[in-house]
């Protein structure tokens, strides 16, 4: 990073921010240019890729491993290089062993959670192909299917990331790939997801080690805080505490940090390290699954954050709590919060009231890192 990047994040900074350089940096959903800790994956993950090259596709590959890892980090800034290095605009692929004169590639990257559907997923895929307007709605899939095909065939070679694969609301690897399978000739997938595909070239990423770990909250740090805000032991107390997870690693910096702000700390402290690892259950939904729902089961989850003890004792309790603070009905409000509990992102616990019999009702915690929440829902 050159000295004038380092003058204009400062004057970008707003005022409040007096612990904070850059807040993108810190933050659990931001991928980084170049991620921390992951070199041998990626040159595995080149290995498979090796054809490109020679001007060659390569085959489909999937990458899989647990919840942060690096995983999309990793192929997101991958396919940011290759389509700077590779793509059609560079014309000549050149390497210290290679001058191969090829027209190039475009890369695709794509997020299955906001791509859930084949319509979708053709759809985002086009859209990244094409300057040309793109439907929403009013086409079938297989229409869109064609109209891909055809622009497939005209960029002659293309490789598509589709990340987060095979959870609960996404598609599955082999369906990712079976859904490209009539564009092979033209067109390779790599799939990125937690399980493992039957995909022929199937590479594991493992979870990061306390040390690696390390490494990955000190670079966000020094990026994202001014000097001296974040003591060395309090990293590797984050890096021990989150056994590998780098996402919940980044949501525990990001919460200590806003407890920091809000308190008009000049430092860090203990205290605000503690609360914010409090603030990430463990084995918990991630941040991007939760920040990609509608809108408006977000405002509820915010509202519902917001909720003492005693207007939570129930889910009817909490949804009428809520209803008051926003346009929708206790009904509909119950309806998505029960909703959120089918899909993990609450869950339900069973209070007891002092009934012998007869079902006994239940209140909602929380199944993401909250303090982290609250911050980027507000923005």
């Amino acid at each position: 990073m050159d000295i004038g990047e380092r003058i204009e994040r400062r004057r970008a900074t707003p005022p409040a921010a007096n612990l904070v350089v850059e807040w993108s940096a810190l933050s659990p959903v931001t991928h980084v240019s170049n991620p921390v800790g992951r070199g041998s994956t990626l040159e595995r993950l080149l290995d498979a890729l090796d054809p490109l090259f020679s001007g060659h596709l390569p085959p489909n590959v999937h990458l899989y491993g647990p919840t942060g890892a690096g995983k999309s980090a990793l192929v997101s800034a991958l396919f940011s290089q290759l389509a700077t290095q590779l793509s059609p605009e560079r014309g000549t692929i050149l390497t210290t062993t290679r001058a191969v004169d090829e027209d190039g590639f475009d890369f695709v990257y794509i997020d299955a959670r906001a791509a859930s559907t084949a319509f979708r997923l053709y759809r985002a895929v086009l859209d990244s192909l094409t300057d040309d307007h793109v439907p929403e709605r009013g086409v079938g899939t297989g229409v869109l299917q064609r109209k891909l095909a055809t622009a497939v065939s005209r960029s002659n070679k293309v490789v598509v990331a589709v990340d987060h694969v095979g959870e609960d609301e996404t598609l599955a690897a082999e369906e990712v790939t079976a859904l490209f399978e009539d564009m092979s000739g033209s067109l390779s997938v790599l799939t990125i997801g937690r399980t493992r595909s039957r995909e022929e070239h199937a590479l594991e990423i493992p979870a990061y080690s306390t040390h690696e770990l390390t490494d990955v909250v000190t670079e966000r740090a020094s990026r994202g805080l001014r000097q001296g805000i974040l003591e060395h032991a309090q990293v590797k107390t984050i890096a021990e505490w989150a056994e590998g997870d780098a996402h919940d690693a980044l949501a525990a910096l990001f919460g200590a940090v806003t407890l920091a702000v809000d308190a008009g700390a000049d430092r860090i402290l203990d205290e605000y390290l503690e609360a914010a690892m409090d603030a990430v259950p463990r084995d918990g939904v991630p941040l991007g699954i939760v920040l990609s729902l509608p809108e408006n089961r977000r405002r509820v989850l915010a509202e519902l954050l917001e909720l003492d003890a005693d207007a939570r004792t129930s889910v009817e309790a909490s949804a009428a709590a809520v209803a008051t603070e926003t346009d929708l009905s206790p009904g509909t409000v119950t309806r998505y919060l029960y909703e959120l509990a089918e899909a993990g992102v609450l869950e339900r616990v069973t209070t007891r009231n002092g009934r012998r019999s007869g079902r006994q009702p239940s209140r909602l915690e929380p199944r993401f890192p909250t303090l982290a929440f609250r911050a980027l829902h507000d923005d």
